[in-house]
């Protein structure tokens, strides 16, 4: 095994950090999207991270968060913190110390990996690294899997999302959801993410908020799969779902070396 067993973090809700037993020099944090786990979300991920090589000089840290409850802005706010905390502090205090690693260790690199919802998150809180000028966020890169930052289906995203009693019960309005309403393509989220983005991008400021890769699935029903801004061209996968496109496995290792490449 390269990396420890899964370290819980106060972070959001059930985030766990995977660190490496070799030298760090960068850091991966996965987000999920629409009533995904932290883990959960990335199927063998967290597997085939301990299992091999690949990430032997990188942390891993599976973020989570309430996407039934909290809006997409306050989800951002908290993964912003989960980011400076790691980004200006030891990774040492994540709960497990490494004697190797020093107590001014700073990150190299930082990738953010990001499915549907996840990516409208990690976008604001990007943006809000921007607002505070903080030096990390230029070692920073985006890697995208359906993103949802141009908005969503919303009756395909809780077809797909939800278990058939939660269906039921968000159709009723028995269930209030906010970020359904955040993830409307004319959502004052999605406008106010799309027009502060341009604006950075508009003074040379906005590097920062270009993907690495953008990842679609061929058969994508759930998010409006439309070019955010100055992302490059995507990657079309074939035979891949909403909810698949991020999973890797034995014959579909495609997610897993798409993240690799961005390190």
């Amino acid at each position: 095994m390269s990396h420890t067993p899964p370290i819980f973090t106060q972070y959001g809700k059930n985030s766990s950090a995977f660190l490496t037993l070799d030298t760090p020099n960068s850091l991966v944090i996965f987000v999920h999207g629409f009533n995904g786990e932290a883990t959960g979300t990335w199927d063998e991920f967290p597997d085939l991270i301990r299992k091999n090589n690949d990430f032997r000089n990188s942390d891993v840290i599976f973020y989570g968060y309430d996407s039934l409850k909290g809006q997409a802005n306050n989800n951002a706010i908290t993964l912003y913190s989960l980011l400076t905390f790691v980004c200006e502090n030891s990774p040492n205090r994540l709960g497990y110390r490494r004697g190797h690693v020093s107590d001014d260790f700073k990150y190299r690199r930082i990738v953010v990996v990001a499915h549907s919802l996840g990516a409208v998150i990690v976008r604001r809180a990007l943006l809000n690294a921007k607002t505070e000028n903080k030096p990390w966020l230029a070692n920073c890169r985006m890697v995208l899997f359906a993103p949802a930052h141009k908005g969503a289906r919303i009756q395909k995203l809780v077809t797909e999302s939800l278990p058939t009693v939660g269906r039921i019960l968000a159709g009723l309005g028995f269930i209030a959801i906010p970020v359904l309403d955040d993830l409307q393509p004319t959502s004052q989220t999605i406008l106010n993410l799309i027009a502060d983005t341009q604006s950075y991008l508009n003074q040379n400021k906005g590097q920062f908020t270009i993907a690495h890769k953008v990842v679609w699935a061929n058969d994508e029903i759930v998010v409006h799969n439309e070019p955010f801004c100055s992302d490059p061209v995507a990657i079309l996968i074939n035979n891949k779902s909403h909810t698949s496109v991020c999973k890797p496995k034995a014959d579909y290792l495609d997610p897993y070396q798409i993240v690799i490449n961005a390190l």
